[in-house]
């Protein structure tokens, strides 16, 4: 991986030469919040969403007691333009932004935590990419025991267990199921079915995450008309839906062409979806919803 340059700790160093406590919280317990944004690239660069990954980030710090307020848009703006240039962007890519607390007896202290905002080479997907995931005996974690609304690193442990166990059934990645039983989420991206035309997703109350992806998704689906619900899912109606797709900042929309040995199509409606949040994410549609952040290099 190349040494690119991060702002971290108030400072632009090569990402070799960060560092971070072997016994801080943050690298024991995963004591952090991050959020991962999309920059595109096209004429300018275009930040897709930027007020709303600010928004979340800053509910999680105050979710998980961190004692800060988030850095302005402004400000990221700012510190963004200078790590396209002193790493010479020219594509797509996106970024890790994180707050953490980098000090030795941090994990129940009120200590002011550290943030960096490091660059990750991200293309967008093709028209082609596809996925095959698998049901998994792993359970969402609940919302009782972690608010999954909280981008938090150790919330990530239970996505990862589920997608070790996805692998070990030979699919590339996992969809988990709540507690009740009923279809959740992937590890890091959200679900949805079409069936009958009609588009379907879990309701935020089946432990996910309240994705801004999905939201994209959803806006657009009603924009352009079509039948939309979130609702609880069941096993038996994921089988039995037409198309598969995931959907996420990092995802993207990715569709799903094998679901526990059965073959899915990859069809019209999931491409056509696909079509769309790509006009969206580079500012050639649905400008109406003030999506993106133009940044002039």
């Amino acid at each position: 991986m190349k040494d690119y340059y991060i702002y971290y700790n108030n400072n632009f160093v090569r990402q070799g030469n960060a560092t971070l406590s072997v016994l801080s919280a943050s690298t024991q317990f995963g004591l952090n919040v991050f959020e991962g944004i999309r920059i595109y690239k096209e004429d300018s660069f275009y930040v897709f969403r930027l007020e709303d990954h600010l928004k979340r980030l800053n509910n999680s710090l105050h979710q998980i007691g961190f004692n800060t307020e988030i850095i302005s848009k402004n400000e990221f703006l700012n510190i963004l333009r200078e790590l396209i240039i002193l790493n010479n962007i020219k594509t797509d890519f996106s970024i890790r932004f994180t707050y953490l607390i980098n000090e030795i007896d941090s994990w129940s202290s009120n200590k002011q935590p550290v943030f960096f905002i490091a660059p990750l080479i991200k293309e967008r997907n093709s028209s082609d990419t596809y996925k095959t995931m698998a049901l998994t005996k792993t359970r969402r974690i609940t919302s009782s025991a972690m608010d999954p609304k909280v981008k938090c690193g150790a919330n990530y442990i239970n996505g990862r267990d589920a997608l070790l166990e996805a692998r070990s059934k030979g699919a590339e990645l996992p969809l988990l199921k709540n507690k009740d039983g009923f279809i959740s989420e992937s590890s890091g991206a959200c679900v949805f079915l079409v069936k009958k035309g009609e588009f379907l997703t879990p309701s935020l109350d089946c432990d996910i995450l309240e994705s801004i992806t999905r939201d994209t998704v959803i806006k657009i689906l009603l924009e352009n008309k079509f039948k939309t619900k979130e609702k609880l899912i069941s096993e038996e109606e994921l089988n039995e839906s037409d198309e598969i797709f995931l959907c996420g900042s990092a995802a993207e929309i990715t569709p799903i062409k094998l679901m526990n040995e059965t073959d899915f199509k990859i069809g019209n409606l999931t491409k056509f979806i696909f079509k769309e949040y790509q006009l969206a994410v580079t500012d050639k549609s649905y400008k109406d919803f003030s999506w993106t952040t133009k940044l002039d290099v």
